[in-house]
């Protein structure tokens, strides 16, 4: 396996695993967006193994940070405040790090 493809893995299931977080805290508030953005989020990464498809996916889900119906600008509790950051942190890595174009 290439430095490039393990990076890919590495921030796709880091991805992966901060939606399950996300999941979890809305499944414990009844929160039925943000569960639904956490199975969205599953159905963009997973299986990703092209660093610009991971790329273009990170794209997509930053948009849930701008504002408007369904966003994270509004986090009612510690819990899902911490899990939405968490999530921002992930993507922002997975756009930001050294997974380049082969």
């Amino acid at each position: 396996m290439s430095r490039n493809q393990h990076n890919v893995e590495v921030f796709r299931d880091e991805i992966i695993a901060v939606a399950a977080e996300l999941r979890a805290v809305a499944r414990s508030e009844q929160d039925k967006q943000r569960i639904e953005v956490a199975d969205w989020l599953d159905e963009q990464f997973i299986g990703i193994s092209d660093p610009r498809v991971l790329r273009e996916a990170t794209r997509n889900a930053l948009t849930l940070f701008q504002g408007g119906m369904g966003s994270f600008q509004d986090v009612g509790t510690e819990a899902s405040a911490h899990a939405v950051s968490r999530l921002r942190s992930a993507l922002v890595r997975g756009l930001d790090t050294g997974v380049r174009d082969s």
